[in-house]
Order: C-alpha cells, then sequence, then structure tokens
C-alpha cells in the first residue's frame, strides 16, 4: 500500500522489512504496480516538475505544498529506514516480468488490508505480475496479509475468480485475522495460517531505539504524553467524545490529542503556528503511545502499539475502516473487553489494570510461531 499518510501502514512495512533482513536476506518494499514507458517517462517530467515547485516559497503556491508541508515529518522517516526501489514498475513487458522475476528470490505479499478491495488494487495485490512463471523460484508468500473485513464483498466476480486463479499459485499464505482463514478456504479454497501484525514481529525495545536515535536530529520529547490519556482518533464520533471524555476524567488524566484536529487555512496561518498543524513524525507517534498514561483510539495500529508497549487502552471498532481486524487481533491476546461498546458508560473497569504478564506470554509465543513461518518459507 501506498506509504502516505497512515503510520499503521509506514511502520509494518517497515518491521515486515526490518524482520526479513534480521533473518539474513536482502529486502526491498514495493508499492508501484508496472507502468508503461510512456508513462514512466512523464512521471519523470512531473517529478522534476515537482522539484522546481518545491524550490519556490511555500506561500507562491501553498495549495499544492500544503499536504507536502504537513506530512514531511512521516516521509523523512520512510526515507530514513525503508528502501523501497521501483522494480515493479518496470514490469509491464514480458521482458520487464522475466527480469523482475530473475532479480528475486521471493515475493511476499503483506500485511495492511492489502487483500481489501475497496482500498487496493486487486488482482495486482495476488502478485499477478509473476503469474507467468512457474518452478522452484520465485517464491510468492503473505505474510499477515488483510482483507480488512469478514467476507469479500467489495470483490467483483472477475475479481473473486483471477485471485482464486493466482492465490492457488502462493507457495504459503499467511493472514493476520481470523476470518482470513475462512475466506481463505470458503472463497479460495487455499489452506492460510494467522499471524500476528509485522509491527508485533519487533519488540517494544526496538521502537524505543527508533525513538532515542531519532532524538539527534528531531529532537522530540522523550516521554510528550506522560501523565495525559493519549486521544488517537482517525474517525470523530459521539461515542467515542463521551468515552474520550470519561476515561480522561476516570484515569485523571487530561486529554492530549496525538493528530491535529484541522488543516492550516492559509500559509500565513501554517507559518504562524506550523506545530499546530505538522502531523507528528512516525519516532513521536511512537514516543506518544508509549508514554501515554492510557490511551482511547479507533486505530488498528494504535491499538497493536498500546499491546505492544503496555499500555491500558480502550479501542472503538471503526467499523467503516473494518472491524474484523479489531476482533481478531484482541481475541489473540484475550482482550475483548478493551473494545468500547456504543456508550462510555459500557467500559469494562479491567482495562484500567490489564493483565500485561499474561499478554506478553501470548506476545512472545506468537512472535516465535510468525518467525518460524518465515524461516520455513522464504
Amino acid at each position: 500500500m501506498p506509504l502516505h499518510t497512515n503510520y499503521g501502514g509506514i511502520i509494518q512495512a517497515y518491521a515486515l522489512q526490518r524482520a526479513i533482513r534480521d533473518l539474513g536476506h536482502r529486502a526491498f518494499v514495493d508499492t508501484d504496480d508496472p507502468v508503461p514507458l510512456r508513462r514512466r517517462a512523464l512521471h519523470r517530467v512531473w517529478a522534476v516538475r515537482r522539484a522546481v515547485r518545491m524550490l519556490l516559497p511555500a506561500r507562491v503556491d501553498w495549495g499544492w505544498r500544503a499536504p507536502r508541508e504537513v506530512l514531511a515529518p512521516q516521509q523523512r522517516f520512510v526515507r530514513r529506514h525503508l528502501s523501497t526501489p521501483s522494480a515493479v514498475k518496470r514490469a509491464d513487458t514480458a521482458r520487464g516480468r522475466a527480469r523482475l522475476a530473475r532479480r528475486f528470490d521471493t515475493f511476499v505479499v503483506g500485511s495492511d488490508q492489502v487483500w481489501r478491495a475497496a482500498y487496493a488494487e486487486i488482482p495486482e495485490e495476488f502478485l499477478e505480475v509473476i503469474e507467468e512463471f512457474h518452478g522452484d523460484r520465485p517464491r510468492r508468500i503473505s505474510y499477515a496479509a488483510s482483507f480488512g473485513r469478514d467476507d469479500i464483498d467489495e470483490y467483483s466476480e472477475a475479481e473473486r475468480a483471477r485471485a482464486t486463479e493466482l492465490i492457488r499459485r502462493f507457495d504459503a499464505i499467511s493472514v493476520r485475522e481470523e476470518s482470513g482463514i475462512r475466506i481463505c478456504a470458503e472463497e479460495f479454497g487455499v489452506r492460510a495460517e494467522r499471524h500476528l501484525d509485522p509491527t508485533m514481529l519487533l519488540t517494544p525495545d526496538h521502537y524505543r531505539g527508533l525513538i532515542a536515535r531519532s532524538r539527534t536530529t528531531t529532537a522530540p520529547a522523550t516521554a510528550p504524553a506522560a501523565g495525559r490519556t493519549l486521544i488517537y482518533r482517525l474517525d470523530a464520533t459521539d461515542d467515542m467524545l463521551r468515552a474520550e471524555r470519561a476515561i480522561a476524567e476516570r484515569v485523571g488524566a487530561p486529554p492530549m490529542e496525538l493528530l491535529p484536529t484541522q488543516a492550516p487555512r492559509s500559509y500565513a496561518e501554517y507559518a504562524a503556528d506550523r506545530a499546530r498543524f505538522d502531523r507528528p513524525s512516525v519516532e513521536h507517534w511512537l514516543a506518544s503511545i508509549a508514554s501515554a498514561d492510557f490511551v482511547v483510539t479507533d486505530s488498528y495500529h494504535g491499538c497493536v502499539f498500546s499491546i505492544l508497549f503496555n499500555r491500558p487502552f480502550v479501542v472503538h471498532a471503526n467499523a467503516r475502516r473494518g472491524a474484523a481486524r479489531f476482533e481478531s487481533l484482541l481475541g489473540v491476546f484475550g482482550l475483548e473487553h478493551h473494545r468500547a461498546d456504543a456508550s462510555a458508560a459500557g467500559i469494562d473497569e479491567r482495562v484500567f489494570a490489564p493483565d500485561w504478564d499474561r499478554v506478553n506470554r501470548v506476545l512472545d509465543a506468537e512472535r516465535e510461531r510468525a518467525r518460524a513461518y518465515l524461516v520455513a518459507n522464504l
């Protein structure tokens, strides 16, 4: 998936690349589709145009520059930590596809909602680009690939048929949700295993190391949410707003919004208070969750990192973005009671004192099982 605004999407791509490298392999992340030569030439022209526009003062071209300025802290992480060559882009011809297949031993698909038709390109995400190649190499596997939902009703009939054809060429299939196992069996006739989101393959100490190293260049606070109830909200609802107020009062820690609540309307407004509008860096995002007294979120990866950092939390499963993800994740760790219902009054008191020793034992076992899958299939 594109590595643009989604913190979870960026960090899970980083984590899977790092986990594979830690096993002794060279790993690269590619988010492209095959692009014809003519369009690639146009892309180069657009790249030059972008470079020229970036040299102009922001106030001259603010409408175009605004999102790039606001998202710059996130993109620094991508440039610094992710190897993202565009190998697939040149595979628009038979010769290009053959060259791609020779270059890599294994293609890994995963993870964050890559098999959800509303968000991803189907059937491209089932490795259509190397469909015609057979034999021992290149291998095709998925790791914690997510459908996001408990069905594939968003697929067209043509997409279902093509996905069925392509997934049967995979050497091993790993999905992120329990419902994904059933979808693979009933819709595609293949066997799948469930594994952790790739972010959980790395330890909390690894992420704390990223936070610590980032201080040498960006100087974020070491504990930006200490003593606060962290609010990491993607879509505001009345239920969530009520829960935020109730939990902050119950915890006795004032709320802190992790994301900006509005976009700048002009360059002058942005220049007067950049900190108000800039999205936090990935390292600051991590540090905020790690240091919070309590986390209230409707984000899947907000939930993941609350578990990783052992922070008490409540999650409002965002049905529009995919509720099945939350059900499976919370079920693995026995934390179903951390999912808030339709009223703040329904919050279970157990969320304020989780049994982190038990959770961490489950996490260690799941992490080892996931690594064994990767070792066996890479």
